[in-house]
């Protein structure tokens, strides 16, 4: 029994140090005390389900991925230097006006308030592009990395996502998102849910790259893009 509980609050801990909040933000997240976080972390406590429940609410995730093995073991201090790179070398974006597709990507974290910078343009970019016909959106967040570890958006980048995904809805034709795990393709399937935008968008995640690659493309009905 020890090392079971010892194991899901392992597990607890790793998804909340990708997730990038603290214990405290998990408990205001999911409605528990942080000292009953800390003590299940420690595999203190024998969590009952209702509490499961809400500890997967509060990180954003299917029970069942909760159970499902994807170890992470990302430092805060290497997600930390994940942010320091100039924001244009961490956001990257193309317009291709044949396709009607907007293509961009993230290389390391991105805060809210550089979300809110980057929606802007994108917002501005689907709107002229929406002047042929609905968009196509291809989201390449597989780089998002500490050395070489996962991670996934922090919650209030993820609210600000949420709030772009709403508007983004209207003008979608089809929506691809490349992710960087399991973890990042729950959170995100579970958000598309919540915005409407999930009868258009595909979230894609497997260890091979080229796949993925080919697989957005299909979806997407492209053949090739030109740079």
């Amino acid at each position: 029994m020890d090392d079971l509980l010892h194991q899901f609050g392992q597990r607890m801990k790793e998804l909340r140090g990708a997730f990038g909040i603290t214990q405290e933000g998990l408990a205001a997240r999911s409605g528990l005390d942080r000292t009953y976080i800390g003590s299940v972390e420690r595999g203190e406590r024998n969590v009952s389900l209702l509490n499961i429940e809400a500890i997967c609410h509060g990180l954003d995730v299917d029970i069942g991925y909760f159970f499902a093995y994807e170890p992470f073991a990302v430092h805060s201090a290497s997600m930390k230097r994940a942010y320091r790179k100039p924001l244009e070398e961490r956001f990257v974006y193309t317009a291709h006006e044949e396709e009607r597709l907007l293509e961009w990507q993230i290389n390391g974290g991105i805060t809210d308030r550089e979300l809110t910078k980057i929606g802007s343009v994108l917002m501005r970019h689907c709107v002229d592009l929406s002047r042929y016909g609905k968009v196509k959106l291809l989201i390449d967040i597989r780089s998002m990395l500490a050395e070489g570890q996962s991670f996934v958006f922090r919650p209030e980048v993820l609210d600000r996502w949420e709030q772009l995904q709403r508007w983004a809805v209207p003008y979608c034709d089809k929506v691809v998102v490349l992710c960087n795990s399991k973890f990042m393709q729950n959170q995100i399937q579970r958000q598309s849910v919540r915005s409407g935008i999930a009868p258009v968008q595909d979230c894609l995640y497997e260890l091979d790259n080229q796949w993925m690659e080919e697989e957005a493309h299909e979806r997407l009905g492209i053949v090739c893009l030109k740079p």
